[in-house]
């Protein structure tokens, strides 16, 4: 019997994380790499049935190579914390890898986005390969040892080999509960973009003027292209994020290139301030939980 391993990374997500774990009964195996939490979340990983705990820092996708490398299933299912499947895509998942031709190496998955509590059809979510409105296509579902990510950016595909098939069923993904929480999200992602492009690559007056276009071109993609207008108030405020993002994104990009080629300060800090640890380091030695038996 083909056996399944489901990698999740967190941060300070206890009250999601557990949610996602009550609804993962199909998986043999469940990795959660967490990023030092301190909320409850490892410990709330620790106590789960067929779950093991890795703590690491790293960028996020860093992290989930991290669990695929640890991951003993013959197939692997990657989530994170807000992403809950449905019943019935976990029996469906189970029938389809138990046949799965040998030259199969994956699945794409559909997905439903929920804004604010609300089920985002148009617009960011917007699939025309799918026969329904608001249920996106994701690979989330391959062969141990066929993919990865290159962890080059944080809204990066994975990077896969082989043929890929279409499951049916869906997960649920709650990504945006408030506008307080895109925010924090837009913050942390364009921060980790930023930090580590190349500066060769970086030019202020590319910056600068993709700060003037690029959201405009973001927005009337997905408001009018990709029909964000059909989900109304939600429809204007998830489109109008996405450009925001866009623009936050070239200004820090821009702010990174002038303050690279403006004089150094003279200005030394006070002896007492907190110093910070380089972005994105990694634990040399991760803890990891022994694995609990696997479900039989």
């Amino acid at each position: 019997m083909a056996t399944l391993s489901v990698v999740i990374p967190t941060k300070n997500c206890a009250t999601l994380l557990a949610r996602t774990l009550a609804a993962l009964d199909f998986a043999d195996e469940i990795i959660v790499v967490d990023m030092f939490s301190t909320d409850g979340t490892a410990e709330l990983a620790r106590n789960h049935p067929r779950t093991r705990l890795i703590q690491r820092d790293g960028y996020i996708y860093e992290n989930v190579n991290a669990g695929i490398d640890a991951a003993a299933g013959d197939w692997i299912m990657r989530l994170d914390s807000d992403e809950v499947p449905t019943r019935e895509m976990g029996l469906e998942i189970r029938e389809r890898i138990g046949r799965a031709p040998a030259d199969l190496c994956g699945y794409w998955a559909p997905s439903r986005t929920y804004w604010c509590g609300r089920w985002l059809r148009y617009g960011p979510a917007y699939d025309p390969r799918s026969p329904v409105a608001g249920e996106r296509f994701r690979k989330i579902l391959f062969r141990r040892g066929t993919a990865r990510y290159r962890c080059a950016s944080e809204h990066e595909d994975i990077s896969v080999s082989g043929r890929y098939e279409f499951l049916k069923h869906r997960y649920d993904h709650y990504s945006i509960p408030s506008v307080a929480t895109w925010i924090a999200k837009a913050n942390y992602y364009s921060d980790r973009d930023v930090e580590r492009a190349d500066a060769a690559s970086l030019a202020p007056g590319d910056a600068a003027r993709a700060m003037a276009w690029q959201p405009l071109k973001t927005f009337l993609v997905f408001y009018i292209k990709r029909k964000g207008f059909l989900d109304g108030a939600l429809g204007l405020l998830a489109c109008g994020c996405y450009a925001l993002y866009t623009f936050v994104d070239r200004a820090k990009r821009w702010e990174r290139c002038a303050g690279e080629r403006a004089p150094r300060s003279t200005f030394a800090p006070a002896e007492n301030a907190r110093s910070t640890s380089k972005a994105g380091s990694v634990e040399k030695s991760p803890l990891v939980n022994e694995v609990l038996p696997q479900k039989s």
